[in-house]
């Protein structure tokens, strides 16, 4: 029954609202921050080869600074949440470095909708692009809507569940670790949206 009623609030907001064929995105980060959604499943990239992620072009597993001199940089509990020291400065584990025309790709075993990631030195040069299971774009996130270029934990919530999430870059570098995933439900708020637009399309339908 709950799988039912999950399908349906979606379906209903796809239909009754004009326009709203892509994923809107609620986007938080903080400096020294953590995934926001408990029991979300975590990659750190300690393994040699992530399930998960596939690189190609000028991507790279990197440890260490990158050819620009930088890493991302763990403050506050990120690093200790992940199980990964020292727990601040420059990243000394292993972490996805995009150079200019690579792409990094996470691919998800399941739907999710949640996403978060350690992302350093966030500018509008980077983006998240995401993808549906029929490799659909249903949407993008740069560093310009994150709202901060400092090195934070950012996380992502989708209205539109997502099977793969591609990052690039058009500048010198993007960096991440620590990347967290949930296939969290919509926000309580589009539910409720969802069944008053529903609704109101019932109503007009009866009066006309």
């Amino acid at each position: 029954m709950k799988k039912h009623l999950s399908i349906s609030i979606a379906t209903i907001l796809a239909l009754s609202i004009p326009g709203i064929a892509k994923a809107q995105f609620y986007i938080t980060a903080e400096v020294g921050g953590v995934p926001s959604v408990s029991g979300a499943t975590l990659e750190n990239f300690d393994e040699p080869s992530p399930s998960i992620l596939t690189l190609s072009g000028t991507a790279y597993l990197m440890t260490g600074t990158d050819a620009n001199g930088s890493a991302p940089n763990f403050s506050g509990l990120t690093a200790a949440y992940f199980g990964e020291y020292p727990t601040s400065g420059p990243d000394a584990t292993p972490y996805v470095a995009v150079a200019y025309a690579g792409l990094a790709t996470l691919s998800f075993p399941a739907p999710e909708r949640y996403l978060g990631l350690l992302w350093g030195s966030i500018d509008a040069n980077n983006l998240l692009t995401f993808y549906d299971s029929a490799n659909n774009v249903i949407g993008t996130v740069d560093g310009t809507d994150v709202g901060t270029s400092e090195d934070s934990y950012v996380n992502i919530t989708s209205t539109t569940a997502f099977s793969s999430v591609v990052a690039s870059n058009a500048g010198d570098s993007f960096e991440f670790d620590d990347v967290a995933y949930a296939p969290v439900p919509e926000p309580a708020s589009l539910s409720l949206l969802a069944f008053g637009m529903f609704g109101i399309t019932l109503l007009r339908r009866h009066r006309g």
